[in-house]
C-alpha cells in the first residue's frame, strides 16, 4: 500500500511538474521593450465632400524598427475631423509592420494647422514581425497646405511584435510604453 501511495504521489508531482514547467516557459523566455520614435511624412488628398482621401509616404526612426519608411492611406470625415485607415511601416532589414488605425484631428488655432491622435492596431507582418498583433499611438502635427506631417510614435503597452511561431519573445516594462519582441 505504501508503494502504491508514494508511486501514484511521484506520478503526480511529476506531472504538476511538467505542467507548471510547459506554462512558464513562455512566460520566462518573454521581456518588454520600449517601443517609439520620430514620423515625417508628406500627405496628397483629394476631396470628395464629405470625405477625404489621404495617401502618404513618409520615414522615420524608432526603437525595435531602425530607420523605416511608412506609407499610409486615410479616409477623413470633413465633418467631424475622424477618420480610419492603414498603413505598412518597412523596416531597414524589409521587415513590414501592418496597421489599422483611427483618429481625430484637431484644429491647433494656427491657421491651416491641425494635431492628429491615432490609434494603430497591428494586424500582422512580415520577416521579424511576422505573427505582429497589439496597438500603439501616433501623434502628430500636420500643415494642411504643404502636406507636411511630423510626430512621434508612442507605444502603449499592449504591441506585441515578432510573436511568430519560430520567435523568440522578450519584455520589458516601461511606464505604458511596453510591447514584445525577438531578441
Amino acid at each position: 500500500m505504501k508503494k502504491l501511495l508514494a508511486s501514484t504521489m511521484t506520478t503526480l508531482l511529476l506531472v504538476i511538474l511538467l505542467t507548471s514547467a510547459s506554462f512558464a516557459a513562455p512566460a520566462a523566455a518573454e521581456k518588454e521593450l520600449l517601443f517609439k520614435g520620430s514620423l515625417q511624412a508628406v500627405e496628397t488628398n483629394e476631396v470628395n465632400f464629405p470625405s477625404l482621401s489621404v495617401d502618404a509616404t513618409g520615414s522615420g526612426n524608432a526603437t525595435q524598427l531602425g530607420q523605416y519608411t511608412i506609407h499610409y492611406q486615410v479616409q477623413v470625415n470633413l465633418l467631424t475631423l475622424a477618420g480610419s485607415g492603414s498603413a505598412t511601416l518597412i523596416a531597414a532589414d524589409g521587415s513590414s509592420l501592418f496597421t489599422e488605425s483611427s483618429g481625430q484631428a484637431t484644429p491647433t488655432g494656427t491657421p491651416n494647422e491641425v494635431t492628429i491622435v491615432e490609434t494603430h492596431n497591428i494586424t500582422g507582418g512580415t520577416g521579424r514581425f511576422a505573427g505582429a498583433s497589439g496597438s500603439f499611438t501616433v501623434e502628430r502635427v500636420l500643415d494642411q497646405i504643404t502636406g507636411v506631417t511630423s510626430g512621434m510614435i508612442l507605444s502603449d503597452g499592449t504591441a506585441s511584435l515578432g510573436v511568430g511561431e519560430n520567435s523568440r519573445v522578450c519584455h520589458h516594462n516601461r511606464a505604458k510604453e511596453a510591447f514584445r519582441l525577438p531578441c
